[in-house]
This record gives structure tokens, C-alpha cells and sequence, in this order.
């Protein structure tokens, strides 16, 4: 089972110097499969939110697209649509600069830089699955 700290974040891949001046990264380590679980659901759930954030302009000016019966009706549909938007972005952002998501994609980097030759591209056609998220 993960050591989950206070805040919810895997506590056995993030350094224990993460966010102190002048922290250094550890030296590469083999992940264990259940962080490789937890990395391929933290990276699912990035891709899900890219993917929807992909309508955040049309959603915007789709009220912009009809003609409504009034400026306030319009004004009120334009702002909570900003609304939803500025959520959206909020929400995205805050899993990229999650540690556990820094520590992710510095173990990648890592990996990349140990073993260049033979790694496979994902397309998501591999797994069809893939936008569909874990219940």
C-alpha cells in the first residue's frame, strides 16, 4: 500500500527535499509496479483533461453563435461559460504542478536519458479505453 501523506500525494516517490532551495532531483531508480500504476493513472487523468480542455474556446463563444433573446441573457451565458473555462484551466494546471506529477515526469526524462534506443510512441489507438476514466 502508498504511504499517502496529509495531502494526499504518494509520499514514497516524492524526494524528501522536494521544494526546499536548492533541492537535487534523486539519482534514477527502478519504479516498483504499483508507482508505475499510480504514474499511468496520474498521466490518464492529464490526458482526459488536455482532451476536454481542447473545447474550452468553442464552448466560450457558443453563446456568441445564437441569437438570444437578450444582451443579459447573453452576458450571463458568456460568463458562466468563462466561468467553466477558468475552472477547467485551474483544475488542469493544478495536476501538471502537482509534485507527484513533477516527480513523474522527471522519472521519465530520467529514463529517456538512461535508455533512448527502443522506446515504442503510444498512439491512442492502442487502447481505446483510454479516455474513459477508472471507477
Amino acid at each position: 500500500m502508498a504511504n499517502t501523506g496529509a495531502d494526499g500525494v504518494n509520499e514514497s516517490i516524492v524526494p524528501a527535499n522536494q521544494g526546499q532551495p536548492g533541492a537535487q532531483v534523486a539519482p534514477h531508480q527502478e519504479w516498483d509496479g504499483e508507482h508505475l500504476q499510480e504514474a499511468e493513472k496520474t498521466l490518464k487523468e492529464m490526458y482526459i483533461q488536455l482532451r476536454q480542455l481542447r473545447s474550452t474556446i468553442p464552448n466560450l463563444v457558443a453563446s456568441l453563435a445564437t441569437k438570444q433573446a437578450s444582451p443579459e441573457i447573453l452576458f450571463q451565458q458568456l460568463s458562466q461559460a468563462a466561468l467553466t473555462a477558468n475552472s477547467e484551466v485551474k483544475q488542469f494546471r493544478e495536476i501538471m504542478e502537482n509534485p507527484q506529477s513533477r516527480q513523474l515526469f522527471e522519472h521519465a526524462s530520467q529514463s529517456r536519458a538512461k535508455n533512448p534506443a527502443g522506446i515504442t510512441p503510444w498512439r491512442i489507438t492502442d487502447d481505446p479505453d483510454w479516455l474513459k476514466r477508472d471507477s
